[in-house]
This record gives structure tokens, sequence and C-alpha cells, in this order.
């Protein structure tokens, strides 16, 4: 996942959260903390990064495991929405490339 790819994911999952904060209720704990880890939809203002490239360089970039878990834990969220899954989206499946 490149930053864009990252940005791409934060911003719809930060829509999901202001207008289907329900569905984080539907996926397993451990995938919930790590969207919240990772892609920051719910982090409070004085905790947010000053730059996302910095944190997704430093938290994300290089690291295909931490990349792949966090693809799962979105493509769960999709799939508890009832959308179709992330990796059948054909807009979204290059975002795990």
């Amino acid at each position: 996942m490149n930053y864009d790819g990252y940005l791409e994911l934060q911003t719809r999952l930060e829509w999901f959260y202001d207008f289907h904060p329900e569905f984080f209720d539907d996926i397993p704990p451990e995938q919930k903390k790590l969207l919240q880890d990772i892609f920051l939809y719910d982090a409070p203002d004085e905790s947010y990064p000053e730059s996302l490239q910095d944190f997704y360089d430093e938290t994300i970039s290089g690291k295909p495991t931490l990349q792949h878990d966090a693809l799962l834990a979105v493509d769960a969220l999709y799939q508890a929405a009832g959308a179709e899954s992330l990796f059948d989206d054909t807009e979204y499946r290059s975002l795990a490339d």
C-alpha cells in the first residue's frame, strides 16, 4: 500500500466513521484497534500527527505484514457494512499493491 492508497483508505474510513460508526462494532476488537491505530479516523486533535506523510513513512511504509493486516481489517469493515469485499472492488483492489 503506497501513500496515495493509504490516504484514499483513510478518507474512506473517516467517512465510514462519521456516518456509520456502528459498523466498527461489527468487526473483531483487534481489527478495530488496528484501524484506529493505522488510519487515525477517531484520533483526538492533540494526538493527530503533524504530517500524515511522516506518520505513513515511519509507521506503515516498508511493513508488509502490518499493511496486509490493515487491509484485511478494512475488508472486514466493508463486509460488516454489507459492501462487496475490498478485494472485489476494482477501484480499491490496487491499494493492496
